[in-house]
């Protein structure tokens, strides 16, 4: 049965795979992407490959961009989008700290507060969180990260009960290191 599936983060790495991977498979797929340079050049590398996705520039982190779900016939959401910090914790400037768990948690929470209704009228769905392990382990100079995923573990576990009335599956994906361009584009923005 297709499905419409929700995936934030889609520009690149396991957002961009998921994306191609589920819409091969026959599902309409909504690749919700940071900002119009990324939706362009998906569109363009998607459109080259005949894979046929729905591109959409999403900032989870604005409530404006949030509200594009509104009406979308979603079934699934998968919250993967999110950005990395790293560094000694005891030295990490607290406003970048504060900006990973902005778009990390926070903007997660959004995708969610603005699908949950639009799941319920459609009698039930997914919620899928892509968090890491290092929101399971301490990850020496990861812990601005791994916090982020920590509290998503904890959301998505609190969500999975709260929603499970409703017809509505929460379930996490923790990935551990894979070569996706994550790191690299993290390490990149803070030289």
């Amino acid at each position: 049965m297709s499905k419409t599936i929700l995936i934030t983060g889609a520009g690149s790495g396991f957002g961009k795979l998921a994306a191609y991977a589920l819409a091969q498979r026959g599902h309409r797929v909504i690749a919700a992407t940071y900002d119009q340079m990324q939706a362009d050049a998906l569109a363009t590398e998607a459109g080259a490959a005949g894979i046929a996705l729905q591109i959409i520039k999403l900032d989870i982190t604005n409530e404006e961009d949030r509200r594009q779900l509104l009406g979308s016939g979603i079934d699934v959401l998968i919250n993967n989008a999110g950005v990395g910090e790293s560094g000694p914790l005891a030295e990490v400037p607290l406003e970048r700290i504060r900006r990973t768990f902005e778009t990390n948690v926070i903007g997660s929470l959004g995708m969610v507060q603005v699908a949950v209704p639009e799941l319920i009228k459609r009698g039930g769905g997914t919620i899928i969180f892509v968090t890491s392990l290092a929101g399971r382990m301490p990850i020496p100079f990861l812990a601005p990260y791994g916090m982020t995923k920590y509290a998503l573990e904890v959301a998505g576990a609190d969500l999975a009960v709260e929603l499970k009335p409703f017809n509505i599956a929460v379930s996490m994906i923790e990935p551990g290191a894979f070569a996706t361009g994550f790191n690299e584009a993290q390490i990149a923005h803070q030289i």
